[in-house]
């Protein structure tokens, strides 16, 4: 399990370790990418739980604060909207 992170880590760390010109190109075997696939698929399966788990546990408070930064985001709108109504408009005139 430990190399298997391992392993992923190094992968997903290579495209941070280059410059924005330099590319770093590397080719698998078939054999190598059905093997890292078994690999990833295992850790997968016993991650999976405790993700769905951690979801499950903090759905409610992730659906309030993007329901609050909605409903403020509709209120900045609205206030920018309101500063462009001239004056003698608001009033009634």
């Amino acid at each position: 399990m430990n190399r298997i992170l391992c392993l992923l880590l190094v992968l997903l760390a290579l495209p941070a370790c280059t410059s924005q010109e330099e590319k770093v190109n590397i080719r698998l075997t078939l054999a190598e990418r059905e093997r890292l696939d078994k690999m990833v698929t295992g850790a997968m399966d016993s991650i999976r739980p405790t993700l769905t788990a951690y979801c499950d546990s903090t759905f409610a408070d992730r659906v309030a604060a993007a329901t609050d930064s909605l409903v403020q985001i509709g209120l900045e709108e609205e206030a920018r909207l309101r500063a462009r109504i001239p004056e003698n408009l608001r009033n009634g005139r």
